[in-house]
């Protein structure tokens, strides 16, 4: 039933919050062109080959279907800046999964609307599975992309409603995650879980359509998701209609590159060091309190965070980034050059930071991450600030504006300014393109596309 909402049925703010993952999801994409995981991705696909069906977002390379869809969700995740959505339950990463929109978009010469549309009804049903999950436990947020990504990807190669059913049973079977690659010192892999399931499903999807069948009780069986992934989850809100609210609308937008429940500490910290000369030797410590809940809980008392030892993860760990805002004044890409966690001075200002989790902060929760910053200075002064809503969360939008200076930073150096903003034009009147094909066309590298 929610599939069969039609394009022209999305509401207006559905559309424009759309339009903006959208255009975030391409510039977190385009920043993250030199990343390691990406580089080795192509390089393996560059020794496959394949029709060149699709663009690779700032790449000069085109691949087949599969390959663009894996190549492009380890661009959008690899820098930890792409969204995350604030639900009662589970927080994920939708965007994840724009990346199917637009490949399987640009394959199929998909409308900018049927893109935006498929878009929207992607994130409400992997949303709804964070909702319903009572606890993660052994599975990676990035199962619920085996039941969205195939009807994102369904949706818009045309696929009846028989085949969609085969295409996500498919997929559900074969695309389950292990909550392992989000825990203790991360691999490199981390940015390709969601890519690997969301590649995954789309040749699932293309099976289906040429009659390949799944396992249709993959949700419900005894021996499906209903006692793994879902054990104990309330399964009728899946297919409930769509109410008044989207769940597209409560997904935030990062201000930072780093994970969503730190959003409000980065913030925090660096408001509470403003004004502040040389913060690193004027702040003897730094006191980190955040809410009493289960996935912020787990955060703080998984110990391998505290002293990274990977990229991936040293944007999980609360202590390095509090070490590198109070530092720098700043989290961006240039916080994470290699090696920069292990260098002695940063391991010894994270030896400064202290977290601990507090209940009366779960006053503002769920539907956000607060946090409490305290500085103690060297003189004796301290400086507390609190952060409920950081920039880019619902409660606090960033306008189309910033949006659009958060994809231009990102896009700095990658592409031309002039190409820029013919990239923002696109994503601004996405609803009027004829075929996506025409934005992904500006997004390939090319002897005339060279910064």
């Amino acid at each position: 039933n929610m599939l069969s909402v039609a394009d022209a049925a999305i509401p207006s703010d559905v559309i424009e919050h759309s339009k903006a993952l959208i255009l975030d999801a391409i510039g977190c994409a385009l920043a993250a062109g030199e990343e390691p995981a990406y580089a080795r991705a192509a390089r393996v696909f560059a020794q496959l080959g394949g029709n060149s069906d699709c663009t690779v977002i700032g790449s000069a390379r085109r691949v087949n279907l599969p390959q663009a869809v894996l190549l492009n969700g380890i661009l959008i995740r690899a820098l930890d800046l792409n969204d995350a959505y604030i639900g009662p339950g589970q927080m994920g990463h939708p965007s994840d999964n724009i990346a199917v929109a637009l490949s399987v978009g640009e394959k199929f010469r998909a409308s900018g609307l049927s893109v935006i549309a498929s878009v929207a009804l992607g994130y409400e049903i992997y949303c709804r599975m964070q909702d319903i999950i009572p606890d993660r436990g052994t599975w990676d947020h990035t199962t619920a992309s085996a039941l969205a990504a195939p009807l994102i990807a369904g949706r818009l190669m045309g696929l009846n409603a028989a085949e969609l059913a085969h295409a996500a049973a498919l997929s559900a079977t074969h695309g389950n995650t292990l909550a392992v690659v989000r825990t203790g010192q991360l691999a490199n892999s981390k940015a390709s879980a969601n890519a690997m399931v969301a590649s995954q499903a789309v040749l699932c999807s293309l099976f289906a359509a040429e009659g390949m069948t799944g396992p249709l009780g993959v949700i419900e069986h005894p021996r499906g998701l209903s006692t793994g992934m879902l054990a104990g989850a309330k399964l009728d809100l899946l297919a409930q209609p769509i109410g008044e609210r989207y769940r597209i609308m409560t997904s935030a937008i990062k201000a930072y590159p780093c994970i969503g429940t730190a959003q409000t500490m980065v913030a925090g910290v660096l408001q509470a060091r403003a004004g502040i000369a040389d913060p690193a030797r004027e702040v003897q410590r730094i006191e980190v309190v955040m809410a009493d809940i289960p996935i912020v809980s787990a955060q703080v008392a998984d110990e391998q965070r505290r002293y990274p030892a990977s990229r991936e993860s040293a944007d999980h760990s609360f202590y390095y980034l509090a070490a590198a805002a109070l530092s720098d004044g700043e989290i961006s890409q240039a916080q994470f050059a290699p090696g920069r966690w292990l260098q002695p001075e940063m391991r010894e200002a994270m030896a400064r930071v202290s977290v601990r989790t507090d209940a009366s902060l779960n006053k503002y929760t769920p539907g956000s991450y607060p946090a409490v910053v305290k500085l103690i200075l060297q003189s004796g002064e301290s400086r507390e600030v609190e952060v409920i809503f950081p920039k880019g969360h619902p409660n606090n939008r960033m306008s189309p504006a910033e949006v659009e200076a958060k994809f231009r930073a990102c896009a700095h150096g990658r592409v031309p300014s002039a190409r820029q903003e013919k990239v923002i034009g696109k994503a601004r009147e996405l609803e009027k393109l004829a075929s996506v094909a025409d934005l992904m066309n500006d997004l390939a590298e090319s002897e005339g596309n060279k910064q």
